[in-house]
């Protein structure tokens, strides 16, 4: 922070937490000069003059193409970039009305924008910001933004690592994985779509918690997200190359969107070995899921946890529309969706990208789920897909269409099971809710007592009881550990007498 000056101060920023009593700011107490290209993130607290970027703004001085963002208080002459002086000559700058708590007009110059305006390239673009790739408010390549997802940056402060040219270790082949470490790094991948055919390597947890990245959340997909205002059709670029999470986890993924939303808003490659942990998605639009909005590839060994939230269609715990393959992988938090195909784990699995049709396998859910039509604990839609060796536990409620497993079956359910209390309006059922045209096995059973339903378009329901004895199952030839009669893939195990049947991978580690 500069306390005074009369010559000028060009392309700095500051971050630091800031506390006096008077002309006390984010980067310039007292100007006398000029103040350009410039920004300030740290939070603000003083007495007199207090400004998230300049206290005092002295007579005929400039203050241009700047913003700040951080926390303001004071107790007179406060504003959210400018806390008092002349505003004559305060131009083509902005403040985070959000998180400085200032208003719109309150300020000495500059103009409020909410946060996710101020994660947008044409707020600044618009006010004649020179932005590295266009040529129309200058060449000098001053600033670059991860559009959507972070406030512009100066282009000096990464030239190594701006959105052109990637810093991650290793050369994004099968035997030498680019390596996703850090926030940072997870951030630029998604910024680099002409990278979405590379092999990549999770190397450590990371933590996307808002409190420890300046209140960071994202209006779409982090990885290979949809363009902004786009048609229902995902207008973007799909990751097809292969991200290995290596058994680490994504925390604390906040994202407030619109359609294709996740942590992947469109998968036509690969992901495995990776856990969505404590995420909050919410999407306005179709195709909303806590990993993936809408899958074309292959999913496997990974999971979602926490709650996620639709308006549109295709919303689910895990992928909000599957095309492709998952495999190994579970869901449990709240899913509610407005609208239709609703599961805890998938929206719908459906013929949709693959020429074959979804396929899920050995996959649970614990997801509680709410929606209108095409509701299910583990799939809201088997759209001619197939479901084998899976279950869902939680409660499921709708208006017609609802199931404990899927809300309307049109293609394959094999050797899978339901728990979970079953509300609905109209046509619905313990394991399936409606399903004239599908199959399902009799190898496939529901909890009549937990469901509290009697009937259901396929499957056999059974007691409480029934449904805790290895009998039950073992009779329908599905797969156990030390038992070889019905196959040796293990698939199953269960603590007979005490619980149901549960999948070996739960228990393998």
């Amino acid at each position: 922070m500069t306390i005074s000056h009369d010559g000028s101060v060009i392309q700095c920023y500051s971050t630091g937490t800031v506390s006096g009593i008077s002309s006390v700011v984010g980067l310039v107490g007292l100007n006398s000069g000029a103040v350009t290209q410039c920004y300030s993130t740290g939070a603000i607290t003083g007495e007199d003059d207090v400004g998230g970027f300049v206290g005092f703004n002295a007579h005929d001085c400039h203050v241009s193409h700047c913003y700040s963002t951080g926390a303001v208080s004071g107790d007179s002459n406060v504003g959210g970039l400018v806390g008092s002086g002349w505003a004559e000559n305060v131009t083509a700058y902005f403040w985070d009305i959000h998180t400085s708590d200032f208003p719109w007009d309150n300020s000495v110059g500059g103009t409020g924008k909410t946060t996710e305006d101020m994660h947008t390239a044409s707020t600044f673009l618009n006010a004649g910001w020179d932005f590295v790739d266009e040529a129309g408010n200058g060449t000098e390549d001053i600033w670059w933004i991860l559009e959507g997802k972070d406030y512009p940056r100066l282009w000096w402060e990464s030239r190594e690592s701006g959105p052109t040219t990637t810093t991650w270790e290793g050369s994004g082949t099968p035997d030498d994985p680019y390596q996703i470490s850090t926030a940072v790094d997870l951030i630029l991948l998604g910024d680099s779509p002409k990278d979405y055919d590379k092999h990549f390597i999770l190397t450590a947890d990371i933590d996307l918690d808002t409190n420890l990245i300046g209140r960071l959340f994202f209006y779409g997909a982090v990885v290979a997200p949809d363009r902004i205002n786009a048609t229902p059709q995902f207008d973007g670029t799909p990751f097809n190359g292969v991200f290995d999470g290596n058994g680490h986890t994504i925390l604390h993924l906040t994202i407030n969107g619109s359609g294709h939303v996740g942590l992947f808003g469109c998968l036509s490659g690969e992901v495995m070995n990776l856990g969505v942990v404590d995420a909050n998605i919410t999407g306005s639009d179709n195709y909303v899921g806590g990993l993936v909005g809408s899958n074309s590839g292959n999913v496997t060994h990974c999971n979602s946890i926490g709650p996620v939230t639709g308006t549109g269609d295709f919303v689910g715990g895990l992928v909000g529309c599957n095309g492709g393959d998952v495999t190994n992988c579970y869901s449990t938090g709240v899913v509610t969706g407005s609208g239709d195909f609703v599961g805890g784990l998938i929206g719908s699995n459906v013929y949709f990208y693959s020429g074959t049709g979804g396929i899920v396998t050995n996959c649970c859910s614990s997801s509680t789920v709410n929606g209108r039509e095409d509701v299910g604990g583990l799939v809201g839609c088997n759209y001619y897909g197939y479901v084998t060796h899976c279950y869902s536990t939680g409660s499921v409620s709708g208006i017609s269409f609802v199931g404990g497993l899927a809300g309307s079956n049109l293609g394959t359910v094999s050797q899978c099971y339901s728990t979970g209390l079953i509300v609905g309006d109209q046509i619905f059922g313990g394991l399936v809710g409606i399903g004239s045209s599908g199959a399902v096995t009799d190898c496939c059973f529901w909890d009549i007592e937990t469901s509290g339903q009697a009937i259901s378009a396929g499957g056999t329901g059974k007691t409480t009881g029934k449904m805790q004895m290895a009998s039950t199952f073992l009779d329908a030839d599905w797969d156990f550990v030390d038992e070889t009669e019905n196959g040796t893939d293990d698939i199953w195990w269960i603590d007979e007498g005490q619980d149901y049947p549960r999948l070996w991978w739960e228990n393998r580690n």
